[in-house]
């Protein structure tokens, strides 16, 4: 009974072959045996432009190249032994792109479903200086984007926490937690969560989504909470519960796009270390063009 757009066809997984990426992959691979969907490994070599009178000059063309052969290399031996292990189609791609542009590119290109990224969680002095790829990406890209924190070991989401909060992609959300909970032989908790002003309007909202569950057969657990901050008892939630994933809507009931408020998506990253998976319509976003002034400043506090 899902809605037929609700699968995960195509995976995108960006790698600098660190740690937290190689943890962020094992998700991804297992997802991608689960759902039986095509892995697109990205990995992004970094290039400097010196801008002279004749133009855009690329500093170092041949450590370029040869951090393009080097990569290559490595995608290569992944290609091979992850479809030998897993059975799963698996391509890669090298860019020197920005990693935000070659996204909405493949997004765009290759019907990507769902973004898949490490991230480290709390954030460190550095970070707070140079900002975070998984935030900047959180934020501008074309499709659903899953953050696997850095701590998370496991592989498949049995318990699925999706809260009620915001009345943004609730069908979507529901598409998805019962697409997640069929493949990971899992349940889904719903948590309606509302403050005191928005408490009829959520409850609505909640009682719609349970009906929604039932109509579907879903397996599912459920409770309403009054809340005076909703990331706070989202992950005091999830954390009771022992949840694999948190699915929520792409929008904070705060202006989520403002980086110097301790938004609800920046709480949600810095509190918890269960992966976030959070729902966009990609069909919308790709039809409405990007606002070029969405790049943000680099001085700012984002959490990796």
């Amino acid at each position: 009974l899902l809605n037929m757009g609700t699968e995960i066809k195509s995976i995108l997984i960006p790698t600098d072959f660190s740690d937290l990426s190689t943890n962020a992959l094992q998700v991804a691979v297992k997802m991608a045996q689960r759902h039986e969907a095509k892995l697109l490994i990205v990995h992004v070599v970094h290039t400097y432009y010196l801008i002279d009178r004749g133009g855009k000059q690329v500093i170092g063309s041949e450590t370029v190249q040869e951090n393009i052969n080097n990569a290559k290399i490595k995608l290569d031996e992944l290609q091979i032994s992850l479809h030998e292990e897993f059975n799963i189609t698996v391509e890669t791609k090298i860019s020197t792109e920005s990693l935000l542009d070659i996204i909405n590119d493949l997004v765009a290109t290759e019907q990507v479903d769902l973004v898949v990224m490490g991230t480290s969680g709390r954030q460190n002095i550095k970070q707070l200086i140079l900002g975070s790829n998984s935030y900047n990406i959180l934020l501008n890209a074309n499709c659903s984007v899953l953050l696997i924190p850095e701590s998370f070991k496991k592989t498949s989401f049995k318990k699925i926490l999706f809260p009620v909060r915001v009345n943004h992609e609730l069908d979507q959300k529901a598409d998805l937690s019962i697409l997640l909970a069929n493949k990971n032989n899992g349940g889904i908790n719903l948590l309606g969560v509302g403050h005191l002003d928005k408490m009829e309007e959520v409850k609505k909202d909640y009682i719609a989504m349970k009906r929604n569950l039932q109509l579907k057969s879903a397996e599912y657990e459920s409770e309403f909470q009054l809340s005076h901050d909703n990331a706070e008892v989202i992950i005091r939630a999830a954390i009771d519960k022992e949840s694999d994933i948190i699915i929520l809507a792409d929008e904070d009931e705060d202006s989520w796009k403002s980086f110097m408020a301790d938004n609800f998506f920046k709480k949600m990253i810095n509190g918890t270390n269960i992966p976030l998976l959070i729902v966009k319509s990609k069909l919308d976003r790709i039809n409405v063009k990007q606002d070029d002034t969405m790049g943000y400043d680099m001085t700012m506090p984002i959490p990796g």
